[in-house]
């Protein structure tokens, strides 16, 4: 049970928020589909005085603990930041793997979960942080190019997390070749080091 304010919202219904959203994505979940994947009427859900924005915010707090249990490793292990980004990179993948389908659901959606709307938001702070200390550590320890690590850690998280989600479910990649394709421009980059002839 994940407890918000007042309402105590039952991990059943957490599970029905995530299934209708994964059938008809995040912009088109209502309470009644929510009941429907519950197999509760109506009437049940509307009577627990839960709403929608109760649902998708317990789901969203469920996935941010989710998320952040997989970024411990590459926090704490040792070796450079560089070496601990790429490891949170490929959690991030391995996360976003585990809950494909719900997270595509949620791909089109507009500014609900993951971030704000507005050239100045910032993606949500729970799901930035990692990549934000990761940044850091690396502009200290040399590993890393010194950046802006809000704005980057935004920049990570959206670039892989979302490229790695459409390559997954639209295109259908298997999972070592997106996660690998995606981890070495991000992390490499296309422009050559050797000066052109």
């Amino acid at each position: 049970m994940i407890q918000r304010q007042t309402t105590v919202i039952d991990q059943s219904l957490i599970d029905a928020t995530a299934a209708a959203i994964t059938r008809w994505g995040l912009s088109n979940v209502t309470l009644d589909r929510v009941a429907v994947e519950a197999g509760i009427s109506r009437a049940t859900i509307y009577r627990r005085g839960v709403t929608r924005e109760d649902l998708i915010a317990a789901l969203t707090l469920e996935a941010a603990d989710t998320y952040n249990r997989s970024m411990l490793p590459a926090l704490s292990a040792s070796g450079t930041a560089r070496e601990r980004l790429e490891l949170a990179l490929r959690a991030l993948c391995t996360a976003a793997d585990d809950h494909l389908h719900l997270l595509a659901g949620m791909f089109l959606a507009h500014g609900e979960v993951f971030h704000q709307p507005g050239p100045d938001a910032m993606v949500v702070d729970v799901f930035a942080e990692p990549f934000e200390r990761l940044l850091r550590d690396g502009a200290a320890d040399g590993s890393l190019r010194t950046l802006s690590p809000t704005i980057t850690a935004t920049v990570l998280f959206n670039t892989v997390g979302w490229a790695y989600i459409h390559l997954r479910a639209a295109h259908e990649w298997d999972p070592d070749t997106t996660a690998r394709t995606i981890l070495d421009v991000v992390l490499k980059g296309v422009v050559s080091e050797v000066a052109p002839r």
